[in-house]
């Protein structure tokens, strides 16, 4: 009986030790998620926050906030979401804690942030690639051909969603120049100048 017991015991620690685990692990996930997390407790990201907020994805199809992690983590919780947000976590604290580079040097970085945008979590929104999130537009002839591809209408796409739409929801300096980027980059000018982009 005695061993019985143990086994109990065992069990019923066990049982409280994962359900402790579990609730630390939901809160740290939960809290490390938002966006006034990513722009305030990450000082590296005070200005992809701003320049989010000025961009034409700064709200949802719905109208809702769009925070970081509606893009750069996949959205469906499971091993791929606890994988990508356990790899970002790392690399965001070391960069946080051992990296003296400041501002980050984004021309280096675009490239591998890039990556780290799941084509499903654009899909959330755009569901119907021939229009606008809304619905309320046609895209272009171009964008046509573009989704065309994406979609392997005319042979295999080679890219994913931000192999050609880049600078939506971030504007570095360098990019700002480009004819794409115009009116993103006049939205920006003109909350700088209002004092606004901080």
């Amino acid at each position: 009986m005695p061993e019985k017991k143990n086994t109990y015991s065992r069990a019923a620690v066990a049982a409280v030790a994962l359900a402790l685990f579990c609730g630390v692990s939901y809160a740290l996930l939960s809290a490390t998620s938002t966006m006034s997390f990513c722009s305030s407790a990450c000082h590296e990201m005070k200005e992809q926050a701003a320049e989010l907020r000025f961009s034409s994805h700064a709200r949802d199809k719905d109208g809702g906030d769009i925070s970081c992690v509606r893009c750069h983590i996949p959205a469906d919780f499971g091993p791929r979401y606890l994988a990508v947000k356990t790899y970002s976590g790392i690399k965001d604290l070391y960069a946080h804690l051992f990296r003296s580079e400041t501002p980050l040097f984004r021309a280096r970085l675009q490239k591998t942030a890039r990556r780290f945008i799941d084509d499903g979590n654009c899909l959330l929104c755009h569901d119907d690639l021939y229009r606008d999130a809304r619905g309320e537009q046609a895209v272009t002839d171009l964008g046509r051909i573009a989704h065309d591809a994406y979609l392997g209408k005319n042979g295999q796409a080679s890219s994913k969603c931000v192999g050609c739409h880049i600078n939506i929801a971030h504007l570095p300096e360098f990019d700002r120049r480009l004819e794409v980027n115009r009116l993103f980059a006049e939205r920006m000018q003109n909350k700088e100048e209002a004092g606004d982009a901080k």
